[in-house]
């Protein structure tokens, strides 16, 4: 009976996580005095309720905690008292998570676990699964940390422990985003947020508000991002409160991003508060120096933390730590010390699967090797970082269209119960109608037909007119559907389109060819205007299109040094300047033209744009001579370039919304040009788009 008081005791006292500093010091000290007068369960006991308040989200004392929960640990084996052995020794695990030990620490949640298990106790089984899948997230082992976490889950719902389902799921949303993987984070993070605000759990709304702010940093939208921290500041958080600190070091993330490093300084200064020797914190002050050029500050405070953690501890700020050793390294000219971290960065990250450092790594390797002047290296870690930079955009961009889907079935929603409303009103009106018309038919025989006959006519008018407005509400719910995803892909190839643009420009930089730079520079400023003046319209006529086409292909043939000749042709009935069409739609397939074709051709290469008009079809051939699509996908295979051309797909989806059909594959086909031989001489892509005149969408 004892044994069991203890744990009602102990167990949710552990999960609270906000207490007065004053009060937490005045009850250690009772603990402490009590300590010599208890022998038996009950030192035990007293033991564990110490080392408990040496490790609660205030201020953290680790090295005292550490001491006692080893006392404690010592004290129930002797006793054999396995209810606080089983505590202890799960207490023990969080000491070393907090020491930078993620290895012993699985080692005694694992333990403890076992231990439950022998008990039957699920709450103690369930905190030890959570404890080691927070150990795995500090290893960087990703896959394996978020599978044990969802087990813990499993037994928080069969305990309807909904404080430690939200803490889990927080714990989840964390290790999504620091794989990389952003939907993923943002979408848990509000099922953390739903979920803390139903059981009014104040400190895991701050947490759940934070994480939903960091889905919006990673995508760069620094104003949505703002605005979820100040939402979390309105629940005022403890300053000595984890919470608040995992707040503070967000709010200096920001402020690095927007480069206002003196508010950056203020807000990591700020989440040491209660955990001093916070190394999370560190690795952001040492990011806070990179940026500012204090090379030798970034570089202490970066080997601190190498040396630290190297031997065991937090893999990815281990990572972090070498990737920013490896950037320090490389601005003081030392390009092996470079090369030795950002390579031992890349090896450990891609054996964790972390994204974002591969990403990183390779990024940091190409300017090594391009400093270097090693120009075949320096394209081989530029190819995978482009790769690994699309996934992680790919990503992104989902984590915004997400947020687009919610507001679209939201206005879904809303219409939905207007036109119930409406359907509930029309049915009171027939209800009084019928009412009436029995009111009537007392009334008299005579007057029946007449009224019948009125009435009659009345309900088939109404049936009419009602049917007509259903079909007309149906109808602008599918034209704003449409409008919206439109606007959701037109978002995505703004992106896209400047990020190869902006690439082009900087490896001419690289090269060190200033006068073609400058010219390219020139050539994009204008192209670039044109892109952000008609990517806010929705349709652009075919002047404008074929404009920014030629802008482009003009700093292609720059950035190739003219290897390769355009045309642009269309036939007499064709008038560009009355044809309507969506914006940016034939740039993806010249440049896939060029890229895959044109770039692996020996010799002089041509592209040809034709545009010709077929039963009220506007269709447009773009024809290379290149290597043609066996070639460049057995180059392309050989290549670190494994992902599909986003242009085109994103290209594909808009063209099936425009043509207002969803068989994406009927819009536009892709051939090889073959000699008589039948030898291969280039590529052949055909699209055909359902234009708009003036005239019509004035009318529309």
């Amino acid at each position: 009976m004892r044994k069991l008081l203890f744990i009602a005791l102990f167990i949710p006292w552990l999960t609270t996580k906000t207490t007065a500093q004053q009060q937490d010091d005045e009850r250690t000290l009772q603990l402490k005095a009590r300590l010599p007068f208890t022998t038996g369960t009950e030192r035990v006991d007293c033991l564990i309720r110490i080392t408990a308040r040496y490790t609660y989200a205030g201020v953290i004392k680790s090295d005292s905690g550490i001491i006692y929960a080893a006392q404690a640990e010592e004290a129930a084996k002797k006793y054999n008292y396995k209810t606080g052995l089983c505590a202890a020794t799960n207490l023990y695990g969080n000491i070393l998570l907090q020491l930078s030990r993620p290895t012993e620490g699985i080692e005694k949640y694992r333990h403890s676990a076992q231990i439950a298990t022998e008990l039957h106790n699920d709450t103690m089984i369930a905190l030890g699964y959570r404890g080691m899948g927070q150990a795995l997230w500090y290893q960087g082992n990703f896959d394996e940390a978020i599978s044990t976490i969802n087990l813990s889950i499993h037994y928080f719902k069969q305990l309807n422990k909904k404080r430690d389902i939200s803490d889990a799921v927080m714990t989840m949303s964390s290790i999504y985003g620091n794989q990389g993987n952003y939907e993923k984070a943002f979408e848990i993070a509000q099922q953390a947020l739903a979920l803390s605000k139903e059981i009014n759990d104040g400190s895991n709304i701050v947490l759940s508000l934070v994480e939903i702010g960091k889905s919006y940093r990673n995508i760069g939208d620094h104003a949505s991002a703002l605005e979820y921290y100040k939402k979390a500041y309105d629940y005022k958080p403890g300053k000595i409160h984890w919470s608040y600190r995992h707040l503070s070091q967000c709010m200096g993330d920001l402020y690095c991003d927007l480069q206002k490093f003196d508010s950056a300084f203020y807000f990591y200064q700020q989440s040491f508060n209660g955990n001093p020797g916070s190394k999370s914190t560190k690795w952001r002050i040492a990011e806070y120096y990179l940026l500012r050029k204090e090379y030798d500050s970034a570089q202490a405070e970066f080997t601190w933390l190498y040396n630290i953690l190297k031997t065991g501890g937090e893999k990815h700020i281990l990572m972090y730590s070498m990737l920013g050793l490896g950037k320090v390294y490389l601005a003081k000219k030392d390009y092996r010390k470079a090369k030795h971290y950002a390579r031992e960065a890349l090896t450990i990250a891609q054996e964790k699967n972390a994204r974002l450092n591969i990403r990183e790594a390779c990024q940091l390797l190409y300017n090594v090797f391009e400093e270097e002047g090693q120009p075949g290296q320096a394209f081989y870690y530029y190819k995978q970082y482009v790769e690994m930079k699309e996934a992680v955009l790919n990503d992104q961009l989902k984590g915004k269209l997400f947020e687009f889907r919610r507001i679209a079935d939201d206005e879904k929603k809303v219409a939905q119960i207007k036109l119930l409303e409406q359907q509930k009103q029309i049915s009171e009106q027939k209800l009084k109608g019928n009412k009436l018309l029995r009111n009537i038919l007392i009334g008299g025989l005579l007057l029946l037909a007449f009224f019948s006959l009125v009435i009659l006519g009345n309900v088939s008018l109404k049936r009419k007119n009602e049917k007509l407005q259903n079909e007309k509400i149906q109808k602008d719910l599918e034209h704003r559907a449409t409008e919206l995803e439109m606007q959701a892909l037109r978002a995505q190839m703004n992106p896209h389109f400047i990020f190869n643009c902006l690439s082009s420009i900087n490896r001419f930089i690289l090269k060190n060819e200033p006068d073609k730079a400058s010219d390219y520079l020139t050539r994009f400023s204008r192209l670039i205007r044109l892109v952000l003046i008609n990517s806010q319209k929705p349709l652009i006529v075919l002047e404008d299109e074929i404009e920014m086409l030629r802008l482009y292909l003009e700093m292609e043939q720059l950035r190739f040094k003219n290897t390769f000749d355009y045309s642009i042709i269309y036939n007499n009935d064709i008038e560009p300047s009355n044809i309507l069409l969506p914006p940016l739609l034939l740039q993806p397939f010249c440049e896939n033209a060029i890229w895959h074709g044109l770039m692996h051709k020996e010799g002089h290469g041509q592209l040809s744009i034709a545009f010709s008009m077929r039963n009220n079809i506007l269709n447009c051939t773009i024809e290379d001579n290149g290597v043609g699509r066996a070639r460049a996908a057995e180059i392309k295979s050989k290549s670190a370039e494994k992902i599909k051309s986003l242009g085109i797909k994103l290209t594909a989806d808009r063209l099936a919304l425009f043509n207002e059909d969803r068989a994406v594959q009927t819009f536009y086909s892709i051939e090889d040009v073959l000699e008589e031989t039948g030898h291969i001489v280039g590529t052949r892509v055909t699209v055909e788009i359902r234009y708009k005149e003036f005239t019509q969408e004035t009318v529309g």
